[in-house]
């Protein structure tokens, strides 16, 4: 039987990324948004907070029978911007603290129901991994001195 165990690992590479950004950030910097309008680093962390703590009801409601079509009627891109206004009007450690909860609760959805999943829903699970990824590049490239940092590092471990 697959393991969820390379996924969780991918999922906490990524979150140990954003929080390695999130250190880099000066507190003030927070809440701007990069250049071309990308997510500001607080608003980053409540959309994956929102979307990831979404796809783990989502399959719950699946895994246990109770989804009704429900998520067929949702408007995503209409939930993406209330979503973003909510994010926006709480402070910075509340918005943090829901990012840390959706991530446990995303890897305690992928080891307690993995073996439930059918093969297409185990293919789909994997859409949070891939949002972080997209979210965390987003950051990178709209924040360069996040990649600077990294790349100093890397550069000093080698030489």
């Amino acid at each position: 039987m697959e393991r969820p165990d390379t996924l969780i690992a991918a999922i906490l590479e990524e979150d140990r990324l954003l929080r390695e950004r999130l250190d880099l950030c000066p507190d003030q910097l927070r809440e701007v948004k990069g250049s071309g309008g990308t997510l500001s680093l607080k608003d980053t962390l409540g959309h994956l907070a929102f979307w990831d703590s979404f796809a783990v009801q989502f399959f719950n409601r699946k895994l246990d029978g109770v989804d009704a079509g429900q998520t067929r009627r949702v408007n995503f891109e209409q939930r993406n911007r209330e979503e973003l206004q909510r994010i926006r009007e709480l402070p910075f450690d509340e918005v943090f603290a829901l990012y840390r909860t959706a991530t446990r609760n995303l890897i305690s959805f992928l080891r307690n129901r993995w073996h439930e999943l059918s093969v297409q829903q185990r293919r789909d699970i994997r859409l949070p991994l891939k949002h972080r990824r997209h979210h965390r590049l987003l950051l990178d490239s709209a924040l360069p001195y996040y990649a600077r940092e990294d790349e100093s590092r890397e550069a000093e471990g080698e030489a």
